[in-house]
């Protein structure tokens, strides 16, 4: 008796590109929108901590009457 292999991965692709292709694109969607929330959060992040930087050196010479 032989016992017959399926490559599930395979399968898997085909049904995607057959009969889910909205599926398919609504995952891409899903992965770019991710990415792109945690680059705007890094980025937004990054201006903050320059901002704060910024008013700390502000202060620092209005303490010391250069302003």
């Amino acid at each position: 008796m032989k016992i017959q292999r399926y490559d599930l991965p395979q399968i898997i692709k085909n049904d995607f590109f057959l009969h889910g292709k909205i599926h398919l694109i609504l995952l891409i969607l899903i992965i770019f929108s991710a990415s792109s929330l945690v680059i705007i959060v890094y980025e937004t992040r990054l201006l903050i901590a320059k901002e704060e930087q910024l008013i700390l050196k502000k202060k620092k010479k209005m303490m010391n009457g250069e302003i």
